[in-house]
């Protein structure tokens, strides 16, 4: 049975945590491959993201020398709300034969029960969850199932929200960023 990884996330911008939670994964769970999935608009954010082509012309950038590392593009074309749910659920159906695995951060797993039908969710798939200093994992009634496989992730404490912030002000950047990102971000004046 292949294993894939589904990493999803606003990507706005990638930055090099975003891949490197992505490595990590892939290498300590074995995976077959590890797909990044912008969504159009996370339900649980309020900011509007960089327009759909923009995040996935800057992940494609991001991904492109890792063959194992791949965009999927649906959710951000989708539009309205992204919902792992629905997502999770389209997948099956098309690839029945494949084990899925949700990568997360230990602070959306704090967030979960608001999720779209976050009790039936944990049965769609695996979830790799990695710790963040700071952060102690919430006890839910399907906390085993979601919190069974938990992962140290890198230590570098990286902000899309504070990149495009430093985009914004023309400032230098404190947070690892392809360079080839960078440079699309600038030329496309991204978050001026």
């Amino acid at each position: 049975m292949k294993n894939v990884g589904i990493f999803g996330g606003s990507f706005d911008p990638v930055h090099l945590v975003h891949i490197q939670l992505a490595k990590a994964a892939y290498q300590a769970f074995g995976l077959d491959e590890v797909r990044l999935m912008p969504c159009a608009q996370q339900a649980l954010k309020g900011h509007n993201p960089a327009n759909a082509e923009a995040r996935c012309a800057m992940l494609r950038l991001a991904v492109r020398n890792v063959s194992f590392l791949s965009l999927d593009s649906r959710e951000v074309f989708r539009g309205g709300r992204t919902y792992t749910f629905d997502t999770l659920s389209e997948l099956r159906k098309e690839e029945p034969d494949v084990r899925f695995w949700f990568i997360m951060g230990m602070d959306s797993v704090c967030d979960f029960p608001r999720w779209y039908r976050a009790d039936e969710l944990v049965d769609l798939c695996e979830f790799i969850v990695f710790l963040r200093p700071g952060i102690k994992p919430p006890i839910y009634p399907f906390s085993k199932k979601l919190l069974a496989h938990q992962l140290k992730g890198p230590m570098l404490n990286c902000s899309s929200t504070e990149i495009r912030h430093a985009v914004a002000k023309h400032a230098v950047f404190r947070y690892p960023i392809d360079t080839l990102v960078e440079s699309y971000l600038r030329r496309h004046q991204l978050y001026n």
